[in-house]
């Protein structure tokens, strides 16, 4: 896949991302974090299974709830993105 279509195929899933429900953006989260594990790419079905049970997995919890397993998911991304030197260590501040 060429850097245009890499980027293009980027930039449509962040669009996609920003129309999800908040209950959905833990599920995200969760899920790129099993796509950068050393396993063989999932199919679209694979995909759609995970995201269905991680829905499910999450559909009892409070807003409060999700949005502290979201931030202690983007904790630890920033706490890995530091370790390899593609961000910098330092307050973030956030909502």
């Amino acid at each position: 896949m060429n850097t245009t279509n890499s980027t293009e195929l980027l930039r449509e899933a962040i669009r996609e991302v920003i129309l999800l429900p908040d209950r959905d953006l833990v599920a995200v989260v969760e899920f790129v974090g099993l796509l950068k594990r050393d396993h063989p790419r999932p199919s679209l079905a694979e995909i759609k299974a995970e995201a269905a049970r991680l829905t499910q997995q999450f559909e009892g919890l409070s807003r409060a709830e999700l949005f502290k397993r979201f931030n202690d998911n983007l904790e630890i991304i920033r706490a890995n993105a530091i370790a390899r030197g593609t961000a910098i260590e330092g307050e973030w501040e956030h909502d």
